[in-house]
């Protein structure tokens, strides 16, 4: 696992320091998109300014992608292999559930734009899809 962390982060040009690592460790443990403060929880010897610091670089670099829910905080979660520094490729809708909060990418899900006029690119999109998730829809 180790050696998977550390490749994530070297292969996108970032030096991989143990504090990297551990936030990164983070997101390979669930699919669940996590805050800072999440994160501070988890990472409780690390300083709120150096996590957000590594969230901002991974970021940057198509490690992680930020997902604004509309809610208090926004949220990250693992990037494809196919993002960049230079480019975020993003075409899959993200899920909020509405009684655990648990946020994650839905992946296997596209979302296309259809009759975009010729002058517009798009860059992003930004998708939620608010509900129930499977874990609290069964255990109600």
């Amino acid at each position: 696992m180790l050696n998977t962390l550390i490749s994530c982060i070297e292969d996108k040009g970032v030096r991989a320091t143990p504090v990297r690592i551990l936030t990164l460790e983070q997101f390979y443990k669930d699919a669940n998109a996590k805050s800072l403060t999440e994160l501070q929880i988890l990472l409780d010897t690390v300083d709120k300014a150096t996590i957000y610091r590594t969230l901002k670089t991974f970021e940057k670099h198509g490690i992680l992608h930020a997902i604004d829910t509309n809610g208090d905080a926004v949220k990250y979660a693992l990037c494809s292999p196919l993002c960049s520094a230079e480019e975020h490729i993003h075409t899959h809708p993200h899920f909020v559930c509405g009684k655990c909060d648990a946020t994650y990418c839905l992946d296997k899900t596209r979302v296309a734009v259809d009759n975009l006029p010729s002058d517009h690119s798009i860059n992003n999109i930004a998708v939620i899809v608010k509900g129930i998730c499977p874990a609290c829809k069964t255990s109600s």
